[in-house]
Parts: C-alpha cells; structure tokens; sequence
C-alpha cells in the first residue's frame, strides 16, 4: 500500500527532529547542564517565594477587607441610629403640618429630645442647622462649628452639612477627644442625614481605633498561620524561607533560637558588614539575590558553608520575605540530573524510533480517510462518511462535524419549505398584533377627541364675555397638551409606558413660549422620576399641568425674576405632583370660580387623587394620586 504524502512528510519530519535532539543533548546541553540545575534551583527558590509573597500580600488584603467590613458594620449601625432620630423629627413635622402654630414648640421639644439621647459608650446625637451651628447637642449645644478644625486643619461641621444637603446622607472622618480627661485625639467616623422642611442635619459619630486593635489582633492570627506553614516548607533538602521587617526583627524562622530576635547588628560571616545590612542592599540594587557563608542544621556555629538566598518585600506589611538554599546541594541535583538525563535520552531516542512511526501512523490515518470522503463530496457524493473508529480527540472531533456538516446539509435541503413557511407564519401573526395596537390608538384618538369638545363647552358655558383670542389661545394650549403625548406615543411601542421627565418639561415649555414674550425671564426647575404612565393618566396630568401653569403665568408671574418648580416624584403607595410658584399667592374664592379649577378639580377626580393648596412666599399646589 502507497504511503499517504501526509504520512510521508511527518515521518520525514519526526526523523529529523529526533536527529537533532541527539545533537542538541549529547553537544549542548549536556555540557551545560550544571549551569541549567543552578537555574532551575534558583527557578525552584524563587518561585517558593513567589508563593509565600502572594500568601503574605493575600493576608494583607485580609486584613483590608477585614478592615472595610469592620468600618461598614460602623457605618449601618449609625445609619440605624440615626433614622430612629429622623423618624422622631418626621413625626413631630407631620404634627406641625397638622397645627401650624405648634411649628415653634415641636422643634424645641425635638431639639431637647434629642439632645437628651444616649446609647452604647455614652454616645450621643446631635442637630445642625445649615449654618453649621449645633443647635443640638449634650455638651456643644448653640456653638458656631463654621470655623472649627479637627488637628489636621480639617473642616468637621461644614462637609457634614455639604454632604447631607447634596446626597441626603454621607459620612466624614477627622479628628477628636473623646472626653475632657483624655486629650489624646482619635479618628471619628460621623454619619448625617438631611431633614430638608426644617433645614436641619442630624446625625451620630463614634470613635474608630477599636477597629484598629481589632486588625492588629487578627494580624498576630494570620503571622501565626504564617508560621506554621512556612515552617513545614522546604527548599531542596535543607532550604527554607524566611522574614524580617525593616527594623532588622526576624518575624520568621525555622530556627526558634533567632526567630524573633533583631539581628539587626550580626555580622555577614567572613565579612565585616552586617547581614542585615547586605540583604536590604541586595533587594534595593535589584539582584535581590545574596551569596554568604552560614552553618547547617547538622554543623550549627561553623559558618563556612555557602548559601543564596532570594529576596523580595512586602510593601503592606513592611517586610523582607527570603527563601534560601545550600549552593552545594544544587550541585549534587546537577551530577544526578546529567546522570539520568544521558540514560533516559538513549531509552527514549530508540522508543521513539520504534513506538513513533506506529503512533503517527494511527493518528494521521483518519485525517487521511476524511480528505478522501472530502474529495467524493467535491465530486457531488453527499452520501460520503467517516466510518473508521473515533477517538476521543481533535482528529476524532474532526472526523464527527465532518459527518455532522453532511448530515446537516441534508436536513436543511429536506425542511427548507417548512422553514420558510414558518416564517411567513410569524410575520403574519405580527402583522395582526400591529393592527390591534392600531384599532387601540385609533380608539384613545377619539376619546381624547371626545374630551376636547366638552372642554370647549364647559369653556364656553362658564365664559360667555371671554374674549374670542384669549379663548382661542386657551383651547390651542389644551389640544397642544394632549398633541405632545400623542407623539410620543407615535414613538414608543407601547402606550402604557409613556415617558413623564419627558413630556412634562415639553408641555411647560410649550406654555412659556405661548404666554412670555421673553422665556428667558422665567427660570424653571425640574424635578421629575422617570415614571411610566399609560396614555390616559399622561394626558389627566399633562391638562392639569396646562391649567395651573397657565394661571400662574398669568397671575404669578408679574417681575422679570420668576420662578416655577414642577415636581414628579414616586413614592411607595402613590405619585406626587408639585407646581410651586414665587408669585404673592392667590384668593381660593376667587380662583374656584373659574373654569381652570373646576377643570383641574373633575380631572384629580379622574385620577381619584386629591389637592392641596399653600400660600407661603407664593404658592405651592400637590397632587396625590395612586
């Protein structure tokens, strides 16, 4: 039988690279074979301290994690705290609300409550106004913090008031004494929360060092870990690893008569420097390797035995972490590594040459085979397979999918019609889903058709003298309030998720334009979660927002400093509309007379929410509604 090329040319191949081997061992490596055993010692040392270095900075991330869960417990205890106290303060709000004239004495009676509560080590609460003045406290009560450094120079009260007001809560760390009798000063960490109606900021701090001896203690835990294993850790026969901090205190060693002793004085064996000394120079030059003279465990006090050792540092611990060997030792592993390297290369050149061909012969077989089927399917044989045995490899691998690419070839030409008629299935189905989503706008079109005449009568019923251009206007702002919702709807796919932060801010704008000669003058202000509404209660908020609006252009707005907030907010039970103006207020007398109100008053109907009215530096209207 004729060899395959294939076959032929990884024979050739094979040959070759065994005739090269045998140069290459027998001509070059060989002869540098000690010099290849020191390497791979040194590869074998350095690499044990690689480990130790990741296990040593592995707890020193310990640590730190330790550490940061530690201060985030600190941090939801305050949090905790502290909403006890923000819940007292609320209530005490809602009763002023309630009973307006009761505003002065609730706060008292909450900054006196609050000045009187203790918990843990005698930790207390405090109240700050924006002002940065501690209106209250146990010991500082009434005392101007604007100005007041912690030893670093550091600000305390003002970032706490900064870091309330523009996230509602936050935390600061600085510095101070824990009472009159200890002077020394701690790290403190103080958490604040922002109680906006009445402009307060309160909050709780506790002190933080236990943490630290917390750390420390878990420290000493994991350097006794640290221990025992580095001491059942070996480096050829007699190597091991040890450390030491900058200070010249071994924290580490097999040998307990100098593990935890300075060594910081001992002199380098058969020199006249330091080891201590020689080891920091050998790290900071860059070798970070060192050559010297030491005993061994059988001839401990004769220094006269040659020793390397390698060195690194941890820059979180301060350490110097080292793993050492006997040089002599190396070189006994390099005469029985050339010893077993020349006997196994022999064995292993001649089972090549024997087991080789065999094994080559095997594997290239179902390539082989494959390339043949290949060229039958070429020639338009589709029926063509592998049918030799497949192993569980890539050739096998090739052999399956060559199989599988056929069989799926056929199947495709088989359910071509039945996919395409699947297809057609689909976009018929999406066609009918299109057409009902069209008859459901087509009907919100008419009802809204149906809202805009009888807003046109009621306008008319309650106007009879309205003047026709004003009346125009009036009608044009309404039809416009409810156009902008009907293009977004042309945008979206699905009228019950219409976007409100987008279309409040159009229809505002749309009525400053219509109504201000110059909307420069006016500076509006946005407020609005991203609450998806269905297209019926867009467009009963959208007509509510056109009618309060339009009135407070009308009638608040009489400077060229004016000013309009509109807010949207989402709560846990219902929604929250807010139109606030800075304008001098209005008569609710007369106000209900027009037809504005009653239109405003029938649409919350709608939305079965409610209405509220407050004159307090202009005006300030909140919707509720489910």
């Amino acid at each position: 039988m004729k060899l395959p090329k294939i076959l032929i040319k990884v024979f050739s191949l094979f040959f070759i690279l065994v005739l090269f081997y045998i140069v290459f061992v027998f001509y070059i490596f060989i002869p540098k074979i000690e010099q290849s055993a020191i390497s791979m010692d040194d590869a074998l040392g350095k690499a044990q301290l690689s480990k130790t270095l990741q296990l040593v900075q592995q707890y020193s991330q310990e640590l730190k994690y330790y550490k940061q869960i530690a201060l985030e417990e600190r941090k939801n205890e305050l949090r905790k705290l502290t909403d006890i106290v923000y819940d007292i303060i609320e209530i005490n709000y809602q009763k002023s609300l309630q009973n307006p004239k009761d505003l002065d004495i609730l706060q008292r009676q909450t900054l006196d409550l609050v000045a009187k509560l203790k918990y843990a080590n005698n930790d207390y609460f405090y109240i700050s106004d924006y002002n940065s003045t501690l209106i209250s406290h146990p010991y500082l009560k009434n005392k101007d913090f604007s100005n007041i450094t912690d030893i670093n120079g550091h600000l305390i009260v003002p970032p706490l008031v900064k870091v309330a007001r523009e996230k509602g809560e936050g935390f600061i760390r600085y510095w101070w004494k824990k009472n009159t009798q200890d002077s020394k000063p701690y790290e403190k960490l103080t958490y604040a929360r922002d109680f906006a109606p009445w402009k307060w900021v309160v909050g709780t701090g506790v002190y933080i060092d236990d943490i630290q001896k917390e750390i420390d203690s878990r420290k000493v835990f994991l350097i006794n870990k640290l221990k025992h294993i580095l001491r059942t850790t070996k480096i050829g026969k007699n190597g091991y690893v040890y450390i030491f901090d900058s200070h010249g205190n071994m924290i580490i060693h097999p040998n307990s008569n100098i593990e935890g002793v300075n060594f910081r004085y001992k002199l380098n064996p058969g020199k006249k420097t330091f080891l201590f000394d020689d080891l920091i120079e050998a790290y900071k030059s860059g070798k970070k390797t060192l050559y010297y003279n030491w005993d061994t465990p059988k001839d401990k006090g004769n220094y006269i035995y040659k020793k390397i050792s390698w060195i690194e540092y941890s820059k979180d611990f301060d350490w110097y972490i080292c793993s050492s060997d006997y040089t002599a030792e190396v070189h006994a592993d390099s005469d029985n590594l050339k010893r077993f390297i020349i006997s196994s290369t022999l064995i292993m050149v001649f089972l090549l040459i024997f087991i080789g061909s065999y094994i080559l012969k095997q594997i290239f077989n179902p390539i082989v085979e494959v390339a043949q089927n290949a060229q039958k399917v070429i020639n338009g044989d589709l029926k063509a397979r592998y049918k030799g045995k497949v192993h569980n490899d890539e050739i096998g691998l090739l052999a399956m999918q060559f199989n599988h690419m056929l069989d799926t070839i056929n199947t495709q030409m088989d359910t071509l019609d039945l996919k395409v008629q699947e297809k057609t299935d689909e976009l018929t189905k999406a066609l009918h889903e299109k057409e009902i989503l069209l008859r459901e706008v087509n009907h919100r079109v008419k009802n809204n058709l149906y809202v805009i005449n009888s807003i046109i009568g009621l306008q008319l019923f309650q106007n009879e003298c309205i003047k026709m251009e004003e009346f125009v206007k009036t009608i044009q702002q309404r039809i416009n309030a409810m156009a902008i919702a009907h293009d977004m709807l042309s945008d979206s796919e699905n009228i019950t998720n219409l976007k409100s932060q987008e279309y409040i801010p159009l229809l505002v704008d749309s009525l400053i334009k219509a109504y201000i000669k110059n909307p420069e003058e006016c500076e509006c202000v946005y407020d609005i979660d991203p609450i998806p509404l269905e297209l019926d209660k867009l467009l009963a908020c959208g007509l509510i927002i056109n009618e309060l609006v339009t009135n407070i252009i009308k009638y608040a707005f009489i400077s060229k400093e004016n000013y309009l907030f509109i807010g949207f907010k989402e709560y846990s039970s219902y929604l929250e509309l807010t139109i606030i103006d800075r304008g001098k207020g209005f008569d609710i007398s007369i106000v209900e007379k027009g037809v504005g109100l009653e239109l405003v008053t029938m649409l919350v109907g709608q939305l079965n929410g409610t209405i509220s009215f407050e004159n307090h530096n202009g005006t300030q209207i909140t919707i509720k509604f489910k």
